[in-house]
């Protein structure tokens, strides 16, 4: 007796057979069509019909999660006097476009951007037809993540480089090779990052515990994901806090427990508002990130002269005051006290904090510490 159909072949059956079809078909035609389900579906026993039915409904919840969606449409026959419920593959959904590299101003391209997917007769996705340029900027890209050990689809980047770069060995004109040295817990989060990007793609909520900065206590949370970002050498989490009614960013780090919205699987807990815009969170100051209140302090920093040059040339802050000596006020919007404080010490007295006092005091007791501990190992010495 052969050994029955694994998983994986039921879905490269079912796969084929709606893959080879233009028109929906219903579930008895895929019943009857798919070898994996015929044998069961043909008995007379209802039992063994529903029990068939089951198995099929997991294996198209299944390949929807991989990325492979089986369209369930209404669709009629009989001259429209009978409606039907079908389902299909749409190639679409299904194919990736074949992937052309063009130079700049070559035939047939006059009137498209640099990069576009062009319809076409043989393939079924259509044809992806990618600037020089644009290709140089994705191996680049590619490049980068994946050399951080903590980037959730590190994997996925190796194979995507690997597979452009193919015929396109040093298309970019470097040989320059990215040195990226990543924090120590990097490696730790992969598993966390992984339960947060599937949640963020499948617009699914998350619970977590959350231990802030300042408290040592950890808070519980429930978190609409609307985006990851990784900047200063850390994950954050961007989005709505549902117990603050508000929007969050949050250090993966600091998460513990992440969870999953068990309830629906298949189906979306939330859409993300339209006018969310992650651009808003790219290019920020570490204190410019987070925050447990989410409410941002205004910091004025004096600095002294010439640094003070230095500040407005690199758009640090914003301008309040140009004083007699040279020195300037500058207002920053602080949203971590730990990592502006820091930042300020490595300015080596060239800034002062004016205001609020209570961020003068943060600030004189950091600099206590650091002097403590260097008097320490001095004297050990």
């Amino acid at each position: 007796m052969p050994a029955p159909p694994t998983k994986t072949q039921r879905w490269l059956d079912l796969i084929a057979f709606l893959a080879g079809r233009r028109v929906p078909v219903t579930v008895e035609q895929v019943m009857e069509g798919v070898p994996a389900y015929q044998e069961d579906w043909a008995e007379a026993d209802e039992t063994a019909r529903r029990s068939v039915r089951r198995k099929f409904e997991r294996d198209k919840d299944e390949l929807k999660d991989l990325g492979i969606p089986l369209e369930a449409v209404k669709f009629t026959v009989n001259f429209g006097r009978e409606e039907l419920i079908g389902y299909r593959l749409a190639p679409g959904d299904f194919y990736l476009p074949y992937l052309k590299l063009v130079a700049a101003g070559a035939p047939g391209s006059a009137g498209r951007p640099a990069s576009a997917i062009v319809p076409s007769t043989s393939q079924p996705g259509g044809v992806f037809e990618v600037a020089e340029r644009d290709i140089s900027l994705a191996i680049r890209g590619l490049r980068e993540v994946a050399e951080i050990p903590g980037f959730p689809y590190r994997r996925e980047a190796r194979s995507a480089l690997r597979k452009l770069t193919f015929d396109l060995r040093d298309r970019d004109g470097s040989d320059e090779h990215v040195l990226f040295a990543s924090p120590p817990e990097a490696e730790e989060l992969r598993g966390t990052l992984r339960v947060l990007s599937d949640a963020l793609l499948r617009r699914k909520k998350v619970g977590f515990r959350y231990r802030g900065m300042y408290r040592d206590q950890a808070s519980e949370r429930v978190v609409r994901p609307y985006g990851l970002l990784y900047q200063h050498a850390h994950w954050y989490l961007v989005g709505h806090d549902d117990g603050r009614d508000d929007l969050r960013v949050f250090r993966v780090g600091r998460t513990e427990d992440v969870t999953v919205n068990p309830r629906r699987a298949n189906s979306p807990d939330f859409a993300v508002p339209d006018d969310f815009d992650m651009a808003r969170f790219t290019g920020r100051e570490p204190w410019e990130l987070g925050g447990e209140t989410g409410e941002a302090v205004e910091a004025r920093v004096r600095f002294s002269f010439p640094r003070s040059l230095w500040a407005e040339r690199n758009a640090m802050g914003v301008l309040v005051a140009e004083h007699p000596d040279g020195s300037a006020t500058r207002a920053f919007q602080v949203l971590q006290t730990e990592p502006f404080v820091r930042w300020l010490l490595s300015l080596e007295g060239d800034a002062l904090v004016e205001s609020p006092a209570e961020l003068g005091d943060a600030f004189r007791e950091t600099a206590g510490r650091v002097a403590a501990l260097y008097r320490s190992e001095s004297s050990r010495g």
